[in-house]
């Protein structure tokens, strides 16, 4: 029995609610199976029945020793591997190009944090981090007790797990995954470089490529590396003590789905196949299509940079001409990201409306950012966020130390992080994401927060 099946049969029983929510299963649609940790539905936080069971379910189907289930996103996966790998003032190194819940992670467990510098493409695209540029970290800093990867990144890029967990697992340095965008991978040939059973902790956001409901995400676990117990109070603290049983339901349908996932897999490969060959040559837009080794099909990236407009200006041609919503939109690319659930009349709509766009516009020239900005540090993050701040003008800040973290969002990554001197080229930066209309989080109408 699943916790969808518990929840489908409770839901329609007799039985009536003396306890939360207040809703009394009375609101309309499914909300009937919205519980609370009653008699038979199991408990998160101490699964002894169906939620146990599922959560086995989900480690056999990816091939982890052990997998739990997450309703706080991947942020709450990020947040509690973090602290259950390393101990105050252990060293960590994280890409510089990480998610700022990975960064929030090192803050809370007063970490010493140390970076992984990806190639910036000539799109303004980081690419995966590479063996060659973990080993160049790890050498130039002490010995870290844990490495933060994220595989695939925002734009899909792989990175070659088994030879980056083999190194880590040969000096005894735990390897975490931030794998938010790969919980699709290893479900058909095309989707390749799961991080599950090679990495000690890989976390995975169901939501984001799977048909699952938002802020639905998964943790595997993998070898004797990770104190198992403590991971488990990690997410006793970070995870609410009222988890949602409507997302739980979604991850045990979701799973379901998983199991018998072929057919969808198959039809989502032919689409994605029939989109890349009919816009593989355009000819001023140019779609980036790399092999299945380096990048994710599934995130397809359309890159503006030889024409005379900006990714932020073909996001809102589509958005407002052809009614087509984007995932993301920058300098000089726009990404659509794409699931087993898209149809292939989206992907032909998609297709023919890049097709007259492209005839429409001309060649160009995106001036593209530097958006790889070297940091010069003060101090550690946690130490900058126990002194007590004071609000600037963006404009004034050159060669104080910030106290916030200013993002491109999304994806999330950050320019100025907390305990960084805030420099003339991160300013640039901040300014250009402004004037291209790009949202960037951290500075309220104009100003942010310094240390005092």
């Amino acid at each position: 029995m699943s916790i969808k099946n518990t929840l489908d049969k409770y839901s329609k029983s007799n039985m009536y609610p003396f306890h939360m929510p207040g809703h009394k299963r009375q609101l309309p649609g499914e909300y009937q199976i919205d519980m609370t940790e009653v008699d038979g539905v199991d408990d998160l936080h101490d699964p002894e029945s169906v939620i146990a069971e599922d959560q086995k379910r989900m480690a056999k189907l990816y091939g982890a020793e052990e997998s739990y289930f997450l309703v706080g996103g991947s942020t709450v996966g990020n947040l509690s591997a973090i602290y259950a790998s390393c101990e105050e003032e252990d060293l960590i190194l994280i890409q510089r190009n990480s998610h700022k819940s990975v960064y929030n992670g090192v803050t809370l467990r007063h970490l010493r944090v140390g970076y992984i510098y990806p190639t910036l493409n000539c799109d303004g695209i980081f690419e995966a981090v590479t063996l060659n540029q973990i080993i160049d970290a790890v050498e130039n800093n002490d010995k870290p007790k844990a490495i933060v990867i994220t595989s695939p990144t925002y734009e899909g890029y792989h990175c070659k797990i088994k030879e980056i967990a083999d190194y880590c697992h040969d000096n005894k340095i735990i390897l975490i995954v931030d794998q938010a965008h790969g919980a699709h991978l290893g479900f058909h040939n095309d989707f390749k470089e799961s991080a599950v059973g090679h990495a000690d902790i890989v976390i995975q956001s169901l939501h984001k490529t799977l048909p699952a409901l938002t802020q639905t995400a998964a943790m595997h676990l993998s070898g004797e590396d990770v104190n198992k117990t403590r991971l488990r109070e990690a997410l006793d603290i970070f995870e609410t003590s009222s988890p949602s049983y409507v997302l739980m339901y979604s991850i045990s349908q979701c799973i379901d789905m998983l199991e018998d996932s072929g057919d969808y897999f198959e039809k989502y490969v032919e689409n994605l196949n029939g989109f890349y060959k009919k816009c593989g040559e355009l000819s001023h837009i140019k779609i980036i299509n790399e092999s299945s080794n380096i990048k994710d099909p599934g995130k397809i990236i359309i890159s503006t940079s030889k024409t005379n407009i900006t990714g932020v200006e073909l996001a809102k041609i589509l958005r407002e001409k052809y009614q087509i919503e984007t995932e993301l939109s920058s300098f000089s690319y726009v990404i659509a990201m794409t699931s087993i659930f898209d149809t292939r009349e989206g992907f032909k709509r998609l297709a023919k409306a890049l097709q007259e766009i492209d005839e429409q516009i001309e060649s160009g020239q995106i001036n593209v950012p530097d958006i790889a900005i070297a940091p010069v540090k003060a101090m550690e993050m946690y130490q900058a966020k126990a002194k007590s701040e004071k609000k600037v003008k963006l404009s004034n800040s050159q060669g104080m130390v910030s106290a916030s973290m200013v993002c491109l969002y999304p994806p999330g990554a950050p320019v100025i992080v907390p305990g960084e001197e805030i420099t003339s080229e991160a300013l640039e930066l901040v300014q250009k994401a402004l004037d291209y209309k790009i949202h960037v989080t951290g500075i309220n109408n104009g100003f942010i927060s310094v240390v005092n």
